[in-house]
């Protein structure tokens, strides 16, 4: 056997080609365990959501569980997307950091929240929302 077919045969073997389809198959075993923990975590969220409706917890509790619930769904999707085309869409991305920013905004008060930080929360939602139009415009409408 000479040197240049073993050199073949090494090559074969461990090719690049081979070791990152393997890295992506593993990616995507782990990237489809998160979405299982996201739907577990999901159906824990909504058991509590339920328990406190009995115990007689307070509305903005609630609230903010069923806006965490929403995030949770947005995630679920964003990974359903990624096992979908093996890439992340911004504006799906951006829609979850929407959602995650208007939720933190609902449960703090806008009311308790000082000047600068309203002022610069509104900034960065509108930057979120350019960023989601251009997103659009460039990667065309994603077939739910």
């Amino acid at each position: 056997m000479s040197s240049q077919s073993k050199l073949n045969s090494f090559e074969s073997q461990f090719s690049l080609k081979r070791m990152f389809d393997s890295l992506d198959k593993f990616q995507d075993v782990v990237v489809f365990c998160c979405g299982i923990l996201l739907v577990f975590e999901m159906m824990l969220v909504l058991i509590d959501m339920f328990r406190g409706l009995n115990a007689g917890i307070d509305i903005r509790s609630i609230t903010a569980d069923s806006l965490f619930l929403l995030i949770l769904v947005e995630l679920f999707r964003l990974l359903a997307i990624y096992l979908k085309y093996h890439r992340i869409f911004v504006g799906a991305a951006v829609e979850v950091t929407i959602v995650s920013v208007l939720r933190e905004i609902i449960v703090e008060g806008l009311i308790h929240m000082k000047a600068p930080l309203v002022f610069a929360t509104c900034i960065f939602l509108f930057v979120l929302g350019g960023l989601m139009l251009i997103s659009h415009q460039v990667e065309g409408t994603i077939e739910h």
